[in-house]
């Protein structure tokens, strides 16, 4: 199936979007700075591991959360707990799976990084619903931490298309069949 119009639309004009390219390289510049020492660098890059990490890191939080979706829609006092702890495990695990993608997105074309960029925003705001969801859920308000899952949810699907386009289309972070992406 060929991709649809819009889409390809949208992320060639995300990867054109010179406007980006102050607040890109101010995030490169931290990113790298703060990722400075080598040994750190190639941990999160997942060298020791043979391949990149954050594709690996990302199934932990989006599989927390999906579950949770499954379980706010089944309904039910006990599912209601579980949900909100598998809320705040996916919390708690993007942010270990963020800082695998920074370090690797901090080493790709300007380009990528634009897109790169925008999947990291639009990430974020998903994250700050599934935050705002645990915090409802916590305050017993569950029908509104259900939606702002459901929102969260919605969000973080589009920073995953963002994702797969960026690993798929634009081929970041893919290495040769010998080494680790980012072995330097």
């Amino acid at each position: 199936m060929p991709e649809l119009p819009i889409l390809r639309r949208l992320t060639d004009s995300i990867e054109r979007a010179s406007v980006l390219d102050k607040a890109v390289d101010v995030d490169t510049r931290v990113v790298r700075a703060v990722a400075k020492p080598r040994a750190l660098r190639q941990l999160l890059h997942g060298v020791p591991f043979g391949h990149p990490l954050h594709p690996l890191m990302v199934q932990v939080p989006l599989g927390a959360w999906i579950s949770a979706a499954v379980l706010d829609t089944i309904g039910g006092k006990g599912n209601d707990r579980a949900a909100s702890t598998l809320t705040g495990v996916g919390l708690v695990s993007a942010t270990a799976a963020s800082t695998a993608g920074y370090v690797d997105w901090a080493e790709l074309s300007l380009e990528q990084r634009r897109t790169g960029w925008v999947h990291q925003a639009v990430n974020w705001v998903g994250i700050t619903f599934f935050g705002l969801s645990w915090w409802q859920r916590r305050k017993g308000n569950t029908a509104a931490g259900k939606a702002l899952g459901f929102v969260g949810l919605t969000v973080v699907s589009v920073g995953g298309y963002l994702g797969g386009h960026l690993s798929y289309r634009q081929r970041a972070g893919v290495g040769s069949s010998d080494r680790v992406p980012f072995d330097a």
